[in-house]
């Protein structure tokens, strides 16, 4: 369905409703008990005893939500004592984690919207370093919102961060983790009190990582006959360290009338080292006109980022108005220096590169709610956000003694504006609607030294409808449904012209270049889910869902007219995702009524998509898992809690182009904890993840007229075990 809707219509709609008289709806209960001893004089009647009991603990925003989300409060996520949002989202329905890439319905590539309290995270935030104790809930929102951007095909995760201390914390997190491949130390510490109206929080964090990763791989090219004419062996290396300190500040003040004045701010550095390169032994053919047996290279980076961001939240005309504005820089500097040699080491490519890059962005966002009419929550808000980049690379190559310097500037530019609506509202007891719409613009305007001004714009309008129907009786059964249209814009590299020359072109080594004629990616979604919270604390959910995506984008190897070979990203037609999950989780004692306290929980998820512009079988989006299933067990005691969860992705092939196919392996994630209470202060925690093992392989192959080439590759893994000590004062 389309709309013709503008952001100033829009606006002016909502406001005309906002100018309503507001009414309050949230259900209390009034209990009167009156005195029944003997009537006195009636100056002396007793007064009567009135007793507001509200049903705010009985609300479940997963289970009374219009809109489909699961919510994970503070007291689930410090439940298990994980010691990372990872970790956390593990136990979450429909969301699958794979190192530290966050997926839902199996897509990876940015399909799924990673958001910290409701925006895009600044430059130089990491998740790694988040401390759970911070965080206040984490929303697993599956249906676009209008509030929320609608570049969330997959779905949304936002994390939520607490803004008011409420009470004294003194406390200290110190992790170590190591595995055959890294090693690293994590130290975190946090000071929050409050006086008055006035809350602070201070949190320090630094660490240490270091890593040594090998592998091996195999190319061949195999002629249209089915002879190999091209074969070659690899081994590969990488290793180094980072070193990251991190300052987070928090200020909240409480005003008159429910009113709130936020400050919260980041300082962070890191520094880091690395060596890194490979070594090819050459068995059959020649595979560029110059064939290198060895590469090494050696890198150092360092980056400094600061961010803030001012919250004021304030009654205003019979309504709420919380409005944020942020600003944020960043500077990084890197290095890379590296030569490539033949085996008889009689040509030597150097190419040494110092890139030099400054990052500035602000913002500014709102959002204004209210009750209007029996029954209507209503909702408004804008936002805008400008991202500046300015880099500078100085890059020395070619051949000893006949190198070249090469100076470089590349300075795009990406602003965002954004305005919705939306309107909730509960027909009846058991059935309430959703209703939103979501205008978002992208302007992206790119320079640089060698290249042509480029400007790319895109504008996207969102409706989004859902409803939420409880079967009467309060039996706990509800159906949920969902009509969406989100979208994908893309990548910053995707849209620049800016290319990415390898030190000799062929098929094994390709140029890599953006396009500015990139679309964004639409897709109109229907969400159906069931639920059944059959006892206190246990939920069974079944849901299927559909996204009909328009210009999909895809990245392909192909030989321009001149021969040069170049990985390049275009839109490719429509694409088709469904899915099926199953999420099941109880205590034990829904059960068993003297059960221990033990928590079960399974979920499955199995995930479909096709490409229509590519012949089948296996035309699906690429990086996509198909299929993953988890069972966990927790137990919670008074001293010791333990748990256990095993993950299996399925795998399969994949075809991304007529010429392209990627091999995706299937892997066990078996991981277990313990979790040792010395005090109501003092904890320890131990975690070992990848028990079973599982290493990393990878298979890809190109197939045109010429012929195949095929790319093999390995890189072993090992199991890792971690330990984290919390100390509260």
């Amino acid at each position: 369905m389309y709309y013709r809707l503008t952001p100033i219509s829009l606006l002016a709609f909502c406001a005309a409703a906002f100018a309503q008289p507001a009414q309050q709806t949230a259900p209390v209960t009034a209990t009167v008990q009156e005195n029944p001893a003997k009537e006195k004089p009636a100056q002396e009647k007793p007064i009567a005893k009135v007793e507001i009991k509200g049903s705010a603990d009985d609300y479940d925003p997963r289970r009374d939500d219009t809109a489909s989300k699961t919510v994970i409060l503070n007291a689930e996520i410090m439940k298990y004592g994980d010691t990372n949002v990872f970790d956390i989202l593990k136990r979450a329905p429909g969301v699958t984690v794979i190192g530290n890439s966050i997926r839902m319905r199996g897509l990876g590539g940015n399909y799924t919207q990673i958001l910290v309290n409701g925006e895009r995270p600044p430059p130089g935030f990491s998740l790694d370093n988040l401390p759970p104790e911070q965080i206040e809930k984490i929303e697993v929102i599956r249906a676009g919102t209008a509030e929320h951007s609608m570049q969330a095909i997959a779905g949304t995760i936002n994390i939520v961060l607490k803004k008011v201390v409420a009470k004294r914390q003194r406390d200290l997190r110190i992790n170590g983790s190591r595995s055959d491949r890294n090693s690293g130390l994590f130290v975190n510490g946090t000071l929050a009190d409050r006086d008055g109206d006035l809350s602070w929080f201070l949190n320090g964090a630094l660490g240490r990582f270091r890593y040594d990763t090998p592998g091996t791989g195999r190319d061949q090219f195999t002629d249209p006959f089915g002879a190999v004419t091209k074969l070659r062996d690899s081994e590969r290396y990488s290793s180094g360290s980072n070193s990251y300190v991190g300052l987070g500040p928090r200020l909240n003040w409480k005003l008159p009338d429910d009113g709130q004045l936020n400050f919260t701010g980041y300082l962070n550095a890191m520094r880091g080292d690395g060596a890194y390169g490979s070594h090819y032994d050459y068995r059959l053919g020649s595979f560029n006109a110059t064939d290198y047996a060895d590469y090494a290279a050696d890198n150092d980076i360092h980056w400094r980022s600061a961010y803030g961001e001012l919250n004021w939240i304030t009654k205003l005309g019979g309504g709420k108005l919380d409005a944020k504005f942020t600003g944020s820089w960043r500077e990084s500097k890197r290095g890379v220096r590296s030569l490539s040699t033949t085996a008889d080491r009689s040509v030597v490519y150097r190419r040494d590169e110092n890139m030099d890059e400054h990052n500035t962005a602000w913002s500014s966002s709102g959002k204004y709610t209210r009750t209007v009419f029996d029954d209507h929550a209503l909702a408004a808000g804008w936002e805008y956000n400008r991202q500046r980049n300015d880099e500078e690379v100085t890059r020395i190559e070619g051949r000893i003694g006949v190198e070249r310097p090469m100076r470089e500037r590349f300075e795009p530019v990406v602003s965002r504006f954004a305005a919705y609506g939306q309107d909730e509202w509960n027909i009846t007891k058991q059935w309430s609607i959703y209703l939103g719409a979501r205008w978002e613009g992208i302007r992206t305007d790119s320079a640089g030294t060698g290249l042509s001004m480029t400007r790319s714009t895109s504008h996207v309008l969102s409706p989004v409808a859902q409803t939420l129907y409880k079967f009467p009786d309060k039996s706990g059964r509800q159906l949920r449904a969902a009509l969406t249209r989100t979208y994908k814009a893309p990548t910053l590299q995707q849209l620049t012209a800016r290319r990415y020359y390898a030190e000799e072109n062929s098929r094994f080594s390709p140029d890599n270049g953006g396009n500015p004629d990139l679309k964004p990616e639409l897709a109109n979604g229907i969400d159906l889910t069931y639920e059944h919270f059959w006892a206190p604390g246990a939920v069974f959910s079944v849901g299927t869902s559909q996204r009909r995506i328009r210009d999909y984008i895809r990245s392909l190897l192909h030989q321009e007219a001149d021969g040069t070979w170049i990985w390049q990203p275009i839109n490719s037609g429509r694409a088709t995702v469904r899915t099926f999950d199953v999420d099941v989780k109880f205590p034990l004692k829904a059960l068993m009524k003297d059960a221990p306290a033990i928590d079960l929980r399974a979920n499955f998820n199995r995930n479909w998509s096709t490409v229509d512009n590519v012949p089948g079988p296996h035309n699906v989006l690429s990086e996509q898992v198909p299929l993953t299933a988890t069972l966990g067990i927790d137990y919670k005691g008074p001293t010791h809690s333990a748990g256990a969860s095993l993950a299996f992705r399925g795998g399969g092939e994949q075809r991304v182009s007529v010429e392209q196919y990627r091999q995706q392996f299937r892997r066990r994630d078996l991981e277990a904890y313990w979790l040792y209470k010395f005090s109501a202060r003092h904890q320890l925690r131990v975690t070992a993840s990848n028990i079973l093992g599982d290493d990393n392989p990878s298979y890809s192959r190109y197939v045109d007229a010429a012929g195949s080439n095929e790319n093999w590759g390995y890189t072993p893994d090992s199991a890792r075990l971690s330990v984290n000590l919390e100390l509260k004062f």
